[in-house]
C-alpha cells in the first residue's frame, strides 16, 4: 500500500483553519450580540475556538496515517477513514475516465488529485495528495490496466 504525499497534511491543515475561521467569526458575532458579559463571552469564545480549531487539526495526522492506495492486478484499492475505516476496490474493467485536477492550494503545494469515473455513480474513486509526477504515472497505469489509452 502506498501512502499519500506528506505535503497533503499541510493542505488539510490550511483547509481546516479556513473552515474554523469562518465558524469562529460567526461565533464571535453571536457572542458579541449575546446578553452575556464580556468576560463570559470571552471564555466561551476561547472554549469554542479550541474545540472548533483543535479537533480537526488533531485528526489530520490520523487521517493521513490511514489513507493508502494500491494498484493490484485487477483492482484499484483505497483504504481511508478516521471514524469509519473504508476499503474500496474499483475493478479496472469498470473505469471509464481518469481525471487529474488541482485547486489553487494544491497548485501552490505541488499536489494533484486523481479521480476515477466508472459507470456506477457509487464507485467513483478519488485519491488526494499525489505528487504531480506520481499522479500522471498512476493515471497511465490505471488506463493501461483498464485496456484504454491516455486519450480516453
Amino acid at each position: 500500500m502506498t501512502r499519500l504525499e506528506p505535503r497533503v497534511r499541510r493542505q488539510w491543515r490550511i483547509e481546516a483553519l479556513a473552515g474554523s475561521g469562518f465558524v469562529l467569526a460567526v461565533a464571535a458575532i453571536a457572542l458579541l450580540l449575546s446578553p452575556l458579559g464580556w468576560v463570559w463571552a470571552t471564555v466561551l469564545f476561547i472554549a469554542v475556538g479550541a474545540l472548533v480549531a483543535g479537533v480537526p487539526q488533531a485528526l489530520i495526522s490520523v487521517r493521513y496515517r490511514h489513507w493508502r492506495y494500491a494498484t493490484a492486478d485487477r483492482v484499484l484499492i483505497l483504504e481511508y477513514g478516521v471514524w469509519t475505516r473504508r476499503q474500496s476496490m474499483t475493478p479496472y474493467f469498470r473505469v471509464q475516465n481518469v481525471d487529474i485536477s488541482q485547486g489553487p492550494l494544491e497548485r501552490w503545494l505541488g499536489l494533484k488529485r486523481l479521480t476515477i469515473k466508472t459507470a456506477s455513480a457509487f464507485t467513483d474513486a478519488t485519491i488526494p495528495g499525489l505528487d504531480g509526477a506520481d499522479a500522471e504515472q498512476l493515471r497511465l497505469v490505471i488506463l493501461e490496466r483498464a485496456g484504454r489509452d491516455a486519450a480516453v
